[in-house]
This record gives C-alpha cells, sequence and structure tokens, in this order.
C-alpha cells in the first residue's frame, strides 16, 4: 500500500510539475535516504553527476552495440548521497521495476549509474534518464550472466538502506 502511495504521488508530481526536457540535466528523480529526516527528496541529474563524472565505453548486451556512457560510480554516488552505514540499494523505474544491490557489489565491481549515451542526456524514449551499466561485462563470465536482470534504465528512484 505504501509504494501504491508513492507511485500515485509520484505519477500526480509528474502530471502537475513544470515541463522539464527529458533528456536534461534538470530532470529529477527521487531519492530516499534511511533513517535521513530530509528524505525522500527530488534531485536532479544534475546533482548525481556532481559525484563525479566518468565515461567509459561498454558493450550493452539488450541494445546488442556499444556506446560511450557517462556517469558516476555507483560507490561515489553512495560516497556523496548515502553514508558510511549504508548497505544496500534499491533501484526502481518507472514500471515498477526493481533492483538491490548490496555494498559488496559496488564496492568489487565497476557499476555505472549512467546519465548519458554518447555525450547526449538520455531521454526517457531512449531509456532515460539514468540507467545501470556494467562496462566490464563478459557474457561469458557467470558472474555478469548473473547480473544481467541488474542492467535497469528508466531509473526514477534510489533508495539506500
Amino acid at each position: 500500500m505504501f509504494r501504491q502511495a508513492i507511485l500515485i504521488s509520484g505519477l500526480l508530481w509528474a502530471a502537475t510539475a513544470p515541463a522539464v526536457a527529458a533528456g536534461s540535466p534538470d530532470t529529477t528523480i527521487q531519492i530516499t535516504l534511511g533513517g535521513q529526516e530530509d528524505s525522500p527528496r527530488q534531485i536532479t541529474v544534475a546533482e548525481v553527476e556532481s559525484a563525479g563524472l566518468q565515461q567509459v565505453n561498454a558493450y550493452n548486451p539488450y541494445d546488442r552495440n556499444t556506446d560511450a556512457y557517462t556517469g558516476v560510480w555507483m560507490k561515489d554516488f553512495v560516497a556523496k548521497f548515502g553514508s558510511a552505514e549504508t548497505t544496500s540499494m534499491t533501484i526502481r523505474a518507472i514500471d515498477d521495476y526493481e533492483i538491490d544491490f548490496d555494498k559488496m557489489e559496488w564496492q568489487t565491481m565497476r557499476i555505472l549509474i549512467a546519465t548519458r549515451v554518447d555525450g547526449a542526456y538520455i531521454d526517457f524514449d531512449k531509456k532515460g534518464p539514468m540507467r545501470i551499466i556494467f562496462p566490464d561485462f563478459d557474457e561469458t563470465l557467470e558472474e555478469y550472466q548473473t547480473k544481467l536482470p541488474k542492467w535497469i534504465w528508466m531509473i526514477t528512484e534510489i533508495s539506500m538502506d
């Protein structure tokens, strides 16, 4: 019931918020930090990028091509927006698809929260405003085969506990 309330409030906010181009640094997502007074709150893609932009060329097994992705490492995102006690992260997409990450994953694997593809901010029609990329993806390695469901796109909410 609580998740439905969040979803409904998010849809109402989207319907009444000022228009912002989807592929824009001003696009917002909701961020929730466990135990924080100012949580949940909206942050912009530009604020996410303030955690330290990186660019990598990576193969996307869903689109079956290699692109230049720009974004922030998940560990840097947690360092900026989480706390020393953050041990898990849940990422939710616009369709309510949800993926969990644990601290061990972002500490041992390169996981990029991508905000741009080939230099351009990501429009919703191109699976934006943000997506998760594993730049070291190798389809022959089991550890990456099991991570395929974690290639989430159209991210609208990130929760950390």
